[in-house]
């Protein structure tokens, strides 16, 4: 049993735009994705704060950087390339999509409760 449910995951990706990679794929490819994307990030996260919206975020992020190569060059070390007059660098520790770590910073920091210490004066 994993900490998802791939029916939630698939349902959030085919509601919104822009997730064509995603949803041009067979339901078994979408399944592996989903997993792969949820496995990395229980690399990184807590599974509290792995939701069905955090967890597709993911996958179309690794789709879209697997489509455009991306992705491997990353895996494979590479840092900068140049071709044909136009020039990549990698942030190799970005492994993460952007808007899922802005996601679960923002919850994280609901998490951090204000001390209950106070100060006062005696007189």
């Amino acid at each position: 049993m994993y900490g998802y449910e791939f029916e939630l995951v698939n349902a959030y990706l085919e509601s919104i735009k822009y997730t064509d990679v995603y949803t041009e794929k067979s339901m078994e490819d979408r399944e592996k994705l989903v997993f792969t994307a949820y496995d990395k990030l229980t690399n990184f996260y807590d599974e509290k704060y792995l939701t069905p919206k955090v967890i597709g975020l993911q996958t179309v992020y690794m789709i879209e950087g697997e489509e455009e190569e991306h992705a491997m060059f990353k895996r494979q070390g590479v840092k900068s390339m140049n071709v044909e007059g136009i020039s990549f660098s990698y942030d190799l520790t970005q492994q993460i999509s952007p808007d899922v770590v802005e996601i679960i910073t923002r919850e994280q920091e609901k998490e951090i409760k204000p001390s209950s210490a106070r100060t006062a004066r005696l007189i």
